[in-house]
């Protein structure tokens, strides 16, 4: 699929629209994390630049945590078994919680209900992501 993009002339719809997918829940994450730093009474760090940035950064991290996954994906060694991503998302949820508080300031207890409001849509597009990949040629 990426090796579409490298070549001259105009991509399908076909094949633009997991990126347009990935790029509209994360654009929904960011209003729903600066939905949630709202409901939470953040003090700290609460405009727009930062939020977008705390998104990057906890994207990035996730990323990065579920990086081995998909380079087993790459090689057909993964099929996606439970038993590989639950600690991962394990991990991913309890490192995303001190990320939250970190950089926001807000307590566990707050940053756990930021956390509630915005993981799923990172895990969705961590998941297209990976079905992104793994299809390429």
């Amino acid at each position: 699929m990426l090796f579409t993009f490298l070549q001259l002339g105009t991509p399908s719809i076909e094949e633009l629209l997991p990126f347009i997918i990935m790029g509209v829940f994360a654009a929904g994450d960011i209003l729903l994390l600066k939905l949630a730093l709202v409901v939470t009474k953040a003090q700290k760090r609460t405009r727009m630049k930062w939020v977008a940035g705390s998104f990057a950064i906890q994207f990035g991290i996730i990323f990065i945590i579920s990086s081995p996954l998909f380079l087993l994906g790459f090689m057909g060694k993964f099929k996606g078994e439970p038993d590989a991503i639950i600690p991962i998302v394990i991990l991913s949820l309890f490192i995303d919680i001190n990320v939250i508080n970190v950089l926001h300031q807000v307590g566990l207890k707050r940053s756990f209900v930021i956390l509630l409001l915005t993981f799923v849509p990172l895990i969705l597009i961590m998941i297209e992501l990976g079905v992104t990949l793994s299809h390429m040629p």
